[in-house]
């Protein structure tokens, strides 16, 4: 086995948060061909270990045909253990399972109160070690990992959801099936990554690995797709049977700097995150005209984001809100903003990465594999989003928001529901007619070729 290495630190700040050093340390498996990396942002008592492959899923179909077939294998029963015993279990001892997917990675992750983590770490191996796939969970996860069009439920997460595949899944690779599929899954992963405060992990990843046969993967023998950004314009789905509308307008956002990704994070916070925000404050309390007026701010690459402002509002008045939300972005991009809101908004926005290093260990594990893919560094890093974030100042935001945020021609903006056309200044950036039931990438790929 490599010798450890100090590869990871986060900002003095973020130290005194957690009262420990937030340090990773990098090994190898037994086999020397997985990278093994540990953490310590978890909340104390809690333990986490997640499993990554690297697998170049270019289009959406391949990822999700990735996804369910590895939620099948940690539900399928096995020679010992039938599916109730599996779910029980998980259930007594507080464990959690989740499985997520980026373009060029797979993971994995159980976390569980520390007391209990030897176990959960013993069950997931026998899970893995049994052979084949439940065909009928494997139905099952195939159904429930099927995607949904925000044309149809019309939800802002189902809108977020869907635009960010549409950035990331960008080639037309054919999706592997049957033996295929399971391959690539049941080889030794590329990396493990564990996280606890004060916890010996011990013999944890070699448990893991001897559930693995050490071969490679095909799926990452060429290089990924590129992300693509939004286009601009403008989409309208038409339902005149529809009491309410969903209203969006957003972009995917590369930045030019991590600090000006902190800025512009604050900055969506102050329009529409909670009831402090200004889409709170005009939209819902003083023209009550929606349950649910947000911002979006999700990261989804290094220095990249999926950000936007939506509202499901009564049809009738959709002009009228989305011109409200057009001005709010206007008057924040204008520094028409109180410095106590800025505060307020920073603090949430740092809250916000404190609760994720904390709670959320895929979170972590996803932001440190923007970094590094495949292996990890020689040497100490920074993981550079924490730094930029907690050194952020509000003080200038006013002054720099026009060149923080994007001109509004610059983004998308989306209409669903309704029988209301958009007006001839939404169609100037372009425009596109949806039918309903169409996906949104029909008009996304009308608008950038354009």
């Amino acid at each position: 086995m490599r010798p450890n290495t100090f590869i990871y630190a986060a900002t003095l700040a973020a130290s005194l948060l957690f009262n420990t050093p937030t340090l990773a340390q990098v090994a190898t498996a037994e086999d020397d061909a997985t990278y093994i990396s540990t953490f310590s942002t978890l909340t104390r008592g809690m333990a986490s270990a997640s499993m990554v492959w690297e697998l170049h899923a270019d289009t959406y179909a391949q990822s999700i045909a990735l996804q369910a077939f590895l939620s099948a294998k940690i539900n399928s029963p096995t020679d010992d253990i039938t599916t109730r015993d599996s779910i029980d279990f998980r259930t007594i001892n507080n464990v959690d399972f989740s499985v997520s997917a980026t373009p060029t990675q797979l993971i994995f992750t159980v976390q569980s109160p520390q007391e209990t983590f030897n176990a959960a770490i013993e069950h997931v191996a026998a899970l893995f070690s049994s052979a084949g796939v439940d065909p009928n969970w494997l139905k099952r996860q195939t159904y429930a990992f099927r995607p949904f069009s925000a044309t149809r439920l019309r939800t802002p997460e189902m809108l977020e959801a869907e635009l960010i595949r549409y950035a990331n899944f960008t080639g037309n690779t054919p999706a592997l099936t049957g033996d295929a599929l399971n391959s690539e899954i049941l080889r030794s992963p590329n990396q493990i990554i564990l996280n606890a405060q004060e916890y010996e992990f011990g013999e944890t990843a070699d448990i893991l690995m001897n559930s693995f046969d050490p071969y490679e993967a095909t799926l990452n023998d060429t290089p990924p797709a590129p992300v693509r950004a939004l286009p601009t314009g403008t989409i309208h789905l038409r339902d005149p049977d529809s009491t309410e509308t969903l209203v969006f307008m957003g972009q995917v956002r590369d930045f030019e700097t991590l600090t000006q990704q902190a800025q512009t994070d604050t900055l969506f916070n102050y329009m529409g995150y909670g009831p402090g925000s200004e889409m709170f404050r005009i939209v819902r309390q003083e023209r009550r005209a929606s349950y649910d007026p947000r911002s979006h701010f999700a990261q989804i690459g290094e220095k990249r984001a999926f950000t936007g402002l939506s509202a499901t509002v009564p049809s009738p008045i959709w002009p009228e809100i989305y011109d409200l939300i057009a001005k709010i972005y206007d008057d924040t991009r204008a520094g028409q903003n109180t410095d106590q809101g800025l505060e307020n908004s920073r603090n949430a926005m740092l809250n916000g990465l404190i609760g994720d290093l904390r709670r959320e260990p895929d979170w972590l594990v996803k932001r440190y594999l923007e970094l590094y893919p495949s292996a990890p560094p020689d040497g100490q890093i920074i993981l550079g989003i924490l730094d930029a974030s907690f050194q952020m100042e509000t003080s200038d935001l006013n002054v720099q928001a026009a060149d923080i945020l994007p001109a509004p021609e610059n983004m998308i903006t989306i209409i669903i529901g309704g029988e209301i056309t958009p007006s001839a200044k939404l169609q100037e950036n372009g425009f596109c007619a949806l039918e309903i039931g169409q996906p949104l990438a029909k008009c996304l790929d009308q608008l950038a070729a354009q």
